[in-house]
This record gives structure tokens, sequence and C-alpha cells, in this order.
């Protein structure tokens, strides 16, 4: 993946979760709006070492990434999201929030749409405003 320019000096940490499988209310089509979905989404957070040195071997000393999962979970389960889109962008505000995390890759695929293509979906890159 490249970085933003702004970010190439800097030395990242990268934490992830692949694959995470959902059944997910998702779509604007009217089938769409009567069944949840399967979805799958991968996300990639980006965190500056010297932001988050491991000295001790702690947990305190990293981001506790169990956050992720869950979020997700509640995310999907809580609402209906017409647009692949709108959930992705809401899942990076979401990881955004946390201090450490400088930039965030949201990927959300629907695998069951066209019997024809493995998947097809969304990408969001974002990152924080004011990178440390």
């Amino acid at each position: 993946m490249m970085l933003p320019r702004d970010l190439c000096g800097y030395d990242f940490r990268r934490i992830f979760l692949k694959g995470f499988q959902v059944q997910a209310s998702i779509g604007f089509h009217s089938h769409e709006t009567l069944q949840r979905q399967r979805i799958v989404i991968d996300v990639d957070l980006y965190i500056a070492r010297d932001q988050a040195p491991i000295e001790r071997d702690q947990i305190d000393e990293v981001l506790d990434y169990d956050f992720l999962r869950d979020e997700i979970n509640t995310l999907t389960m809580k609402r209906h999201f017409n647009l692949q889109e709108t959930l992705a962008e809401t899942i990076a505000d979401r990881v955004l929030t946390r201090p450490l995390v400088q930039l965030v890759r949201v990927q959300i695929q629907k695998p069951d749409v066209y019997k024809d293509c493995e998947s097809l979906g969304v990408e969001v890159l974002r990152r924080q405003k004011n990178p440390t």
C-alpha cells in the first residue's frame, strides 16, 4: 500500500483484521433490505511506533485491538446501511477516534452478489487530520 507522501518518513506498526465475515443489513435494492447478507471486512490500522513503544511486553503499551471486531459487530447489528461506502466510512471514523491510529484502510466486500466474480466492494483509506 502506498502511504500518503507526508507519512512516508514514519515508522509504523500495522494491525489488521482480515476476512472478518458478518451478516449485515446492507444494500438499497428491495431484496437487500429484506434479509441480511454476508459481507467480508478487512481493516488495517497503522500506528506510529514512536508513539507506542513496546518496552515491557504488556497490553497497556499497545492498542488493544479487540475493540475493532466488537465495533464492527455492533455497527452491523444495530442498523441498516444502504451503501458499502457508508459502512466503510463509519468504521474508519470509529477507528480514527483511537489516539494512536494514524492511518486506517477499510475494505468491504459482498462475495455473494454476482456468480461470475469473486466479490464486489469498496475500500477507503483515511488518516488522522494532524498526524503526530
